[in-house]
């Protein structure tokens, strides 16, 4: 049997690939790794506004999974420390397997054949299609969609290139309400304490300091004991993360990379959720495309619009990361001291400006906060 469409990786990116194919009538293959959900997937576990309001247009029972609604940040740099305070949201936040057992469970099984417990391995490159190597067996399909995140076996096979950096977290026992970002300690990163009811997330990424890479672990127990994250540790983890570049390396012929395999990750907060889900919606339209006509330049067009909508965000996150890493104990100060600064970094951070638009808002503005005005 020949499939019209492959999806390996059934988390926020392969799902909203599927739910976007829904009632398409293509021949779906969808394949995930782990045998059943939920399955424990490494991720502080936030949705910035965006990311939820994408998730709520493909899901709209999301909030059964919302954990808790956030509209304050404390920031920290060393011993200071400042707040960031909204009227409106500045995240949600949830448990990564609730939240992707909830998406698993939203989708209309009866149009997918489904295969749980199954790892993809190698792909083979054929005339007008792919055959798909796994642990079990192989399929030919005519388009690929791998979801599979930062280690995907086929990105590595195919040599996607991602910009990789690392991150350490742990779920702690305990009822404390803050969210933390704490910038102390990085060349291009920042700790984060992310509250959940019973569970408070601690965690902490980098993308530069290889310094820093080699002692995660060390690292995040020095985080727990500042801001007093004492309780029970229930898990933890390490491990990769990528970071989105200008120009995104997403296509092979008849292979689109989604998310994480794609490398489509904010590059200064980490966030990927959006990415993965808005990298699904459009990979679904291509392939909608696609099948409509036949024309194989029309899978190309995946990673012209992933470098078109995505790609340029990216780049301005890495000037605005730029901007602020290289000057944390200036930028802190500004934004402690400017109420102007400090609305337009909580709007940064939960997603609700551009990194362009930031960047001119934080020039035009910097004068009067330097002075105090």
């Amino acid at each position: 049997m020949v499939y019209d469409v492959g999806v390996v990786g059934l988390g926020p990116a392969g799902v909203s690939a599927l739910k976007a194919l829904e009632g398409t009538g293509l021949r779906v293959l969808a394949l995930e790794k782990e045998p059943a959900f939920p399955r424990k997937k490494p991720c502080a576990g936030g949705l910035t506004p965006k990311a939820y309001e994408i998730l709520k247009r493909l899901f709209p029972d999301v909030d059964s999974v919302v954990r808790k609604r956030v509209n304050r940040f404390l920031l920290y740099y060393g011993e200071r420390s400042t707040e960031l305070l909204s009227e409106e949201i500045l995240t949600y936040l949830t448990q990564r397997d609730e939240l992707d057992a909830f998406l698993f469970s939203s989708l209309d099984h009866s149009q997918f054949d489904l295969h749980l417990g199954e790892t993809a391995l190698t792909v083979e490159k054929d005339i007008d299609s792919v055959v798909l190597h796994t642990t079990k067996d192989r399929y030919r399909v005519r388009v690929l969609l791998v979801a599979s995140g930062v280690n995907s076996r086929i990105a590595r096979q195919l040599g996607v290139k991602r910009d990789i950096g690392y991150t350490y977290e742990s779920d702690v026992e305990s009822d404390r309400e803050e969210l933390i970002i704490d910038f102390t300690d990085f060349g291009w990163g920042y700790y984060w304490a992310f509250p959940k009811g019973d569970v408070v997330t601690t965690g902490l990424g980098e993308f530069r300091d290889r310094r820093v890479m080699l002692n995660l672990r060390g690292l995040l127990a020095k985080f727990n004991r500042k801001h007093g994250f004492s309780e029970r540790r229930r898990w933890s983890s390490g491990f990769p993360i990528p970071a989105g570049r200008k120009k995104n390396d997403v296509y092979r012929p008849f292979v689109l990379f989604l998310g994480d395999a794609g490398g489509l990750v904010d590059p200064v907060t980490g966030e990927g959720i959006y990415y993965a889900v808005k990298s699904g919606v459009v990979a679904a339209g291509v392939v909608k495309r696609f099948f409509l006509s036949g024309e194989e330049s029309k899978l190309k067009e995946y990673e012209t619009a992933i470098n078109s909508l995505l790609g340029e965000e990216f780049h301005w996150a890495r000037i605005v990361g730029r901007l602020f890493f290289s000057l944390k104990g200036l930028n802190f100060s500004v934004i402690s001291r400017s109420q102007v600064v400090a609305r337009l970094t909580a709007d940064l951070l939960s997603g609700r400006i551009s990194y362009r638009d930031s960047f001119f808002a934080y020039l035009r503005h910097l004068p009067g906060a330097l002075i105090g005005r």
